[in-house]
């Protein structure tokens, strides 16, 4: 059994640093190595730094960007983001990350909230979003994801029409590439001290639902990377030893813990636009891939892949998990598949927020205890709450509160300035209220419960729809569900369950509804059996693809049904 003592990491102390400064100090130590892996391709630490000096050149003199100017990043999951990202850090500038599949009309919103004075573009969505880009006047990076997989970075040539159409509504342009070739090898000045500066915007659904935008600060970022390094092994082999980023940098989660955290750490990276198992499973093969996080969904399709059980999982030391619970027969599978390949690793689930950068909790890598989404990181410190902000006994179902140095400096209003989110006690400490209920117990593991706008309260008695969804997560006939608050025609409360079945469920619609029924009637208490249970080809999702419980709840009886 491996042994970890919190607080233990090869990583310097977070000081007065922005994220780009703590990176080249974090990876300084292991000289020259494969950082990154573009199309098969093998890219080494000193190119890295040196396309991010020269795009930081370019930033500062030729486009004139300044310290806590906003800069937005509209591209999906690369290193290309990622390098535009360090740029800007370098120099103070705030980097705006959004949604790069975003309706025009939703950019426009998020332009204005932070008002952006520049953006970073994929070349093929150059059409479809031109016009509100030349309705802002902002210079636009146009990057081509064949950049670093060909031998001549500089010659690359971008899609049909993507120039054409920024030209087309008078907007100033350059491409990635053509950045990087005009100002090779230069430098510039960054800006120094600036721990307590925004780095980020990321938008998250804040405690109300409401889509906010989360200011989160260089100090905050290099905590969460600090307290990654506490719990995550060191690379045996930099430049060797190989992390998969496959979660999208819009996403806090993919950004923080899927993309800095891994990158500081020294492995080399190898980003995925969006996930494929076909893929993932070929870099696997062709890498000695000791590390990836991910969320669900990933992890059902890759288990479902006639191909992932194999010797590549032999160099697997971790795997971490978040965003939903996978249902503890489903992790007993996913783990005894790394056994059979005699890897190491297990698959550890978590618990997170963007307000606190993405990573809260999660098991450690020595004690990973069923049911639980795990212990707090080093130096956060986490509590259960009632309504009047008090902490709760171990066993008592409440808030989830966060306090520690990864919390966000606020929300931004539309007036530029900070906004809430943050709770202040007593005695001057900041928290955040997480919206999600979950109870402690005796040896420090947390259980989730569900988030406290789900609870559906029927006769007094408390219903959490996530000891639903545990019952019914073993139900093999199930793809996924999403129980909620409903009412029948006399306007009594009820539980109302949605149900995705999987493609080879064909016994027809009662069967299911009666195999439901009695699972649920088997394990938990008579308010929690859905009494309204409805078959739907997909659940509604948000944004940042999480399921859109609201849409479907019933707030009132008046409200139609979803």
């Amino acid at each position: 059994m491996r042994s970890y003592i919190p607080g233990s990491t090869a990583y310097h102390p977070v000081g007065d640093f922005n994220v780009y400064d703590y990176f080249l100090m974090n990876t300084e130590q292991y000289g020259d190595y494969p950082a990154f892996q573009h199309a098969f391709r093998d890219h080494m630490r000193s190119e890295l730094v040196e396309d991010i000096e020269s795009l930081a050149y370019f930033f500062k003199k030729t486009i004139g960007l300044r310290q806590g100017d906003v800069y937005t990043i509209f591209l999906p999951t690369s290193i290309e983001a990622m390098i535009i990202f360090m740029a800007l850090n370098k120099l103070g500038v705030i980097v705006n990350f959004v949604h790069p599949l975003l309706p025009p009309e939703k950019l426009a919103e998020l332009l204005t909230l932070t008002r952006s004075c520049g953006i970073a573009i994929l070349d093929r969505a150059t059409p479809k979003y031109a016009a509100t880009i030349g309705k802002f006047h902002l210079s636009a990076l146009v990057c081509s994801f064949d950049t670093y997989g060909v031998p001549d970075k500089y010659s690359v040539s971008l899609a049909p029409g993507a120039s054409q159409s920024l030209s087309d509504n008078e907007v100033r342009h350059t491409s990635f590439h053509e950045a990087l070739a005009s100002c090779k090898g230069k430098t510039c000045s960054g800006v120094t001290a600036c721990a307590k500066e925004i780095a980020v915007y990321m938008s998250g659904g804040g405690t109300t639902g409401k889509s906010r935008t989360i200011m989160l600060s260089n100090y905050a970022l290099n905590n969460v990377i600090y307290m990654c390094g506490c719990i995550n092994e060191r690379p045996e082999h930099p430049g060797i030893d190989t992390d998969i980023g496959c979660m999208p940098f819009f996403h806090a989660y993919g950004f923080c813990v899927g993309g800095l955290s891994s990158l500081v750490k020294a492995t080399k990276m190898v980003f995925m636009p969006s996930f494929d198992a076909d893929k993932f499973i070929e870099i696997m093969k062709l890498n000695h891939v000791v590390q990836f996080n991910g969320v669900p969904n990933m992890f059902k399709k890759l288990l479902a892949h006639p191909e992932w059980d194999g010797p590549q999982l032999a160099s697997m030391r971790i795997a971490f998990g978040g965003g939903d619970d996978v249902g503890a027969s489903f992790l007993h599978k996913f783990n005894d598949v790394f056994k059979k390949n005699r890897s190491i690793a297990e698959l550890h689930q978590g618990y997170g927020l963007t307000e606190c950068c993405a990573i809260v909790l999660t098991n450690p890598i020595d004690a990973n205890k069923e049911d639980s989404i795990g212990k707090a990181l080093p130096g956060l410190t986490v509590q259960i709450w009632d309504d009047n902000q008090k902490e709760l006994p171990n066993g008592e179902i409440g808030e989830i509160a966060i306090s520690g140095p990864t919390l966000m400096e606020g929300y931004l209003r539309e007036d530029g300035q900070m906004g809430d989110g943050l709770y202040t006690d007593e005695n001057g400490r900041k928290w955040v209220l997480s919206g999600d209920l979950a109870y402690k117990d005796d040896d420090g593991f947390f259980f989730f419960a569900g988030r406290k706008k789900r609870l559906i309260i029927i006769s007094g008695y408390n219903v959490y729809p996530a000891d639903i969804e545990r019952v019914l997560v073993e139900l093999p006939f199930i793809k996924e569900s999403c129980p909620v608050q409903g009412f029948d025609d006399n306007g009594k409360k009820l539980v109302r369950l949605y149900v995705v079945l999987n493609d080879d469920a064909d016994r027809g619609e009662e069967y299911y509804r009666a195999a439901i029924t009695a699972a649920c009637a088997s394990k938990l208490s008579q308010f929690s059996v859905p009494r309204d249970i409805r078959f739907i080809t997909a659940l509604p999702r948000t944004a940042v693809q999480k399921v859109d419980f609201m849409k479907m709840t019933q707030k009132k009886p008046e409200d139609p049904i979803y």
